[in-house]
């Protein structure tokens, strides 16, 4: 039994997936603070054979508002403008009318918060994949917030049955396998690797990007391929 934590990003990256397929929970982490400028209401696609950063607009933010907290700004600009820039930029890609309709169901129902959004955008993709995995939201469960960041991670961690915890690469430069072992916890960081694939025409492959991208140019038999292209460190 393994866990991982990890604020809801729309749409993530292939390695944020990576880290959902690693592990038997995945707690989307949506009451810690939302952090402006961040990935969890901004992403890139390829856009003419190069990364066009989106952003989902939220309503006036706050300095102390939490992710579950942050709303969505829904109106012209947002959905119906970022579709339409989705479908120039991807109107001839092999995948584009089922991942067109994954992202209708993602914004059908319009969640008033952006937690509900990003994380509906992780768990869709999830099932359109074929896959099965439990996913929690860190509000709903019952873990003091008060706990210092790294006691609140075994916490949540053992509310969920587990002694496992394991984190992204960069978590290195934050938490220490000593410290979670002398609690009793396993600690492992996950090293992801991002596989290259056809874009296109893009004469220059460009990682990182969107889920989406990855999705529009690949079916979901090599995409679960990717999803194994990583090692716990």
């Amino acid at each position: 039994m393994s866990v991982a934590i990890m604020q809801p990003y729309f749409f993530p990256y292939l390695g944020y997936f990576q880290l959902v397929q690693a592990v038997d929970d995945f707690v989307f982490y949506d009451d810690v603070m939302f952090i402006k400028k961040g990935w969890i209401n901004r992403n890139q696609i390829l856009m003419q054979q190069h990364a066009f950063l989106f952003t989902i607009p939220l309503e006036k933010q706050s300095q102390n508002k939490s992710i579950r907290e942050s709303s969505i700004a829904w109106g012209a600009e947002f959905p119906n403008k970022w579709i339409q820039q989705l479908q120039s930029a991807y109107k001839k890609a092999p995948q584009f009318v089922p991942v067109m309709d994954l992202v209708e169901s993602v914004l059908h129902e319009k969640p008033q918060s952006i937690a509900d959004l990003a994380a509906s955008s992780v768990i869709k993709t999830w099932e359109y994949l074929g896959l099965e995995k439990r996913f929690h939201f860190s509000s709903q469960m019952a873990v003091s917030k008060d706990l210092e960041r790294a006691e609140r991670l075994m916490a949540i961690t053992d509310c969920l049955g587990s002694k496992q915890y394991i984190n992204a690469q960069n978590g290195q430069e934050l938490y220490q396998k000593e410290h979670f072992a002398a609690l009793g916890y396993q600690l492992n960081f996950l090293k992801q690797a991002l596989p290259s694939y056809s874009q296109g025409n893009s004469s220059e492959f460009i990682p990182g990007l969107s889920m989406l991208d990855v999705l529009m140019w690949n079916t979901p038999g090599e995409i679960k391929e990717m999803l194994s292209a990583y090692s716990l460190i």
